[in-house]
C-alpha cells in the first residue's frame, strides 16, 4: 500500500510542477497557486514518508492545495470560459 501512496505523490508531484510551470496551460493564477502548494505538500509527504516522519503537515498543505486548484476552477467557470485567454480561433478572429 505504500508503494502506491508514494507513486500516486510522485504523478502528484510531477504533473502539478509541469503545470505550473509549463506556458501553454490555461488555468487561473488561483489555480496555478493551488498547484504549486500541491506539489510542495506531496513532495514533503514524500520526504515525510521516506523518513519516517509524521505526514500530517504536508497531508494538509496537498489538501489545501487541491481545494484551491477546486476554488480556482470554480471561478473559472463562474467567471466565463475566456477568462484571460486571448482568442486563438480564426473563425473568431475574422471579422467579416
Amino acid at each position: 500500500m505504500a508503494t502506491l501512496y508514494t507513486l500516486a505523490l510522485l504523478i502528484v508531484a510531477a504533473v502539478c510542477a509541469l503545470g505550473v510551470l509549463h506556458p501553454r496551460y490555461e488555468d487561473t493564477l488561483l489555480q496555478r497557486i493551488g498547484m504549486a502548494v500541491a506539489c510542495l505538500g506531496a513532495v514533503g509527504e514524500l520526504a515525510a514518508l521516506w523518513h519516517g516522519y509524521d505526514r500530517i503537515n504536508a497531508h494538509i498543505t496537498t489538501t489545501a492545495g487541491a481545494a484551491l486548484f477546486a476554488l480556482g476552477t470554480v471561478v473559472k467557470k463562474w467567471r466565463g470560459p475566456r477568462m484571460g485567454r486571448r482568442c486563438t480561433d480564426k473563425h473568431r478572429r475574422a471579422t467579416p
